[in-house]
């Protein structure tokens, strides 16, 4: 379907992320040709630096239109990735189009409303905590399904002011398309999500409140530009942007810490913050394993690869993460690490991360109160990691919650 390298390297979903990283990185060039499901072949960004210029670059756009293969119709519409490239929102959009409808939502995800979120934030997570402390100590609990999935959701609902019914009740469309499978339906799951944010927008029309959705309705109803699928789409962005990474970056947090508690003794001893723990987890297991996807407006040079106009390009943010030219033992997890905040697990440039300071707050708050409830929680089975090109995370992670299990569930070192 284009032009770029034959010997192109295959990204398999179903593969070892750290494995892949350092098979990216082991040529030495930056810049990789790489194979997606379908073979559809595309350049991504290996090492830390050449992800932020691709993810930064003013002749890299994310409007689809400008790749070449899609445009012409090379691209099948029931390829797999499909919904990751074209799936509506300003996630989408490129230039001015991005930045008009960015503006309208950016409001309510500063700092300050952001922070104003911290108790409520803290009242779920001990809720969901309260239900856990009922179970018996000898059963393994699903942390993922039971806190880890349902706060992001409580939270992202109660700043759109819509029922957690909206994330809940659309799950399944919601993972058929951020991780598509052969055989999915994905127009049907895209067909059924628009309809609900459809009737959502109706009712908060006919019941308007003090929250996000009423206010981008009436933003969007002052601009003649917008038409109302659009904030339909942008109101599912939210959704699950909203809740999905953040889901996996709790998980993979809760993983790691369970595999090193030398790290977690460095957070209780004052050493490390639960900051330190949300910002390494984000280098060493970014949740997002490749943003997808970005395509020249013009031949462009990065890292001394030519990349022509039209030509796709992705950024592989979990290799990013394990850069070792940038981290010293990169594939270690250490919380107390100088560079750990040096990842782009949230993106770079004109896209970079709306829900960013959500996401850290959420994930923060999230892991304190678990180990401060639970500090003798560990793994009660080794979790399988669901098969994604463009996620990284846990299809469930069992856990027992107290010491007294310890001895069913050796975990190694």
């Amino acid at each position: 379907m284009s032009p770029l390298p034959q010997d192109a390297y295959p990204l398999d979903p179903t593969s070892d992320a750290a494995q892949e990283a350092q098979q990216l990185q082991s040529s030495g060039c930056p810049i990789r040709a790489v194979e997606l499901p379908g073979a559809v072949r595309a350049w991504t960004a290996t090492s830390l630096a050449a992800a932020e210029l691709v993810l930064g670059h003013e002749n890299l756009t994310k409007d689809p239109q400008a790749w070449t293969a899609y445009r012409t119709g090379q691209i099948p519409r029931d390829w797999p990735l499909i919904p990751l490239v074209d799936g509506g929102g300003f996630l989408h959009k490129g230039g001015e189009e991005h930045a008009r409808q960015r503006r309208l939502v950016a409001g309510a995800f500063k700092r300050a409303p952001i922070k104003a979120l911290t108790p409520r934030i803290k009242a779920i997570a001990d809720d969901l905590l309260d239900a856990l402390d009922t179970g018996s100590p000898t059963t393994p609990v699903d942390i993922k399904e039971h806190f880890a999935y349902p706060l992001p959701v409580r939270v992202i609902c109660e700043v759109l002011g819509v029922p957690e019914t909206a994330a809940v009740d659309l799950r399944q469309h919601f993972e058929r398309l951020v991780r598509p499978q052969e055989g999915s339906d994905l127009i049907a799951a895209q067909t059924a999500i628009g309809e609900a944010f459809t009737e959502l927008i109706a009712a908060k029309r006919r019941a308007p409140g003090d929250d996000l959705t009423t206010q981008l309705i009436e933003a969007w109803e002052q601009d003649d530009e917008l038409a109302e699928a659009e904030l339909a789409q942008v109101l599912f962005l939210l959704v699950i942007a909203g809740h999905e990474t953040t889901v996996n970056l709790v998980t993979n947090a809760v993983h790691a810490l369970a595999h090193h508690p030398q790290q977690l003794a460095a957070v209780r001893s004052g050493t490390a913050t639960w900051d330190d723990v949300v910002e390494e987890t984000l280098r060493y297991a970014s949740p997002v394993r490749h943003a997808l996807m970005r395509y020249a407006t013009r031949d462009i040079d990065i890292a001394g690869v030519t990349i022509t106009e039209g030509e796709p390009v992705i950024a592989s943010l979990y290799a990013a993460g394990r850069d070792p030219q940038h981290h010293q033992d990169a594939g270690t997890f250490n919380v107390t690490r100088p560079s750990r905040r040096d990842h782009v697990a949230f993106g770079h440039g004109a896209h970079y991360c709306l829900g960013v300071i959500l996401a850290r707050q959420e994930a923060a708050i999230a892991l304190e109160s678990l180990f401060s409830r639970f500090p003798d929680l560990h793994l009660a089975a080794e979790p399988d990691v669901f098969p994604s090109t463009s996620l990284y995370g846990f299809d469930e992670l069992p856990v027992y919650l107290l010491a007294a299990d310890r001895t069913a569930s050796p975990v190694p070192s």
